[in-house]
């Protein structure tokens, strides 16, 4: 590889990686932990970004000055086309749709109550359906694109996990299930899956006493983000676990 091959952007139109790079991707939860590093991550490497979240705007405004930051309930399926169709109006084409936005929770088995799954499954699966809803049709349409969405090797099940556990496996599922009939179409689909506690400030003032020698550090999984979002068609990587 020469100097200047090396020294091209994500936007380069050169063929080793033209269609490779997002130069354009919707962030949600970039207010967190995860999604912070994240967001900062892919401005890193050269991508213009749209944040749509519900709360914390000027922050957001403030730690990413060059993004777009839009005022949407991501449960609601008229705010998530709004965020599309701002974000078309802005950037043309959005090369990837990344769904960071959940929440944990743990509840007995014994206690569990509709309202506790109904919370979990606003926060970790309906997010990412409507918003990816919203954006896959154009992606279809112009047969390119990447969606991602971050679960947790918790899925599987465990102590007290049984509402938070469900509403992770039913993203899986959704992923699973979108990616088979949108991959013929040029559109990749991908699941993040951080096998561990991530070490976020909120799990650190959660934890307090807690051996973080086995967490997973954001930065880690943000990297592990772009690698996915960077994968040639036919080179697609479906399931990324990511272990300290």
């Amino acid at each position: 590889m020469t100097d200047a091959t090396r020294q091209k952007g994500p936007g380069s139109d050169d063929a080793s990686t033209a269609g490779r790079a997002p130069r354009h991707a919707v962030i949600s939860g970039a207010a967190g932990g995860l999604g912070s590093v994240l967001a900062a991550t892919f401005e890193d490497h050269g991508c213009r970004l749209v944040l749509p979240a519900r709360s914390g705007l000027d922050e957001l405004r403030a730690a990413h000055p060059g993004a777009r930051v839009v005022e949407a309930d991501l449960t609601d399926p008229g705010d998530c086309r709004r965020v599309a169709a701002d974000a078309r109006e802005a950037f043309g084409i959005i090369d990837a749709v990344l769904n960071v936005a959940g929440g944990f929770a743990t509840t007995s088995a014994l206690e569990l109550s509709a309202a506790d799954l109904e919370k979990q499954l606003d926060l970790n699966l309906r997010t990412a359906v409507q918003l990816t809803s919203a954006f896959l049709p154009a992606m279809v349409e112009q047969g390119a694109g990447n969606v991602m969405a971050v679960s947790a090797g918790a899925a599987r099940g465990g102590n007290g996990l049984g509402a938070y556990a469900a509403s992770k496996a039913a993203l899986e599922g959704y992923m699973r299930s979108v990616r088979a009939e949108v991959e013929p179409h040029g559109v990749a689909v991908s699941l993040l899956i951080p096998e561990g506690t991530i070490d976020t400030d909120a799990n650190r003032r959660a934890m307090p006493d807690a051996d973080r020698s086995a967490w997973i550090a954001p930065v880690a999984l943000a990297e592990a983000a772009w690698f996915l979002a960077t994968r040639r068609a036919g080179g697609h990587v479906g399931e990324l676990r990511v272990s300290a």
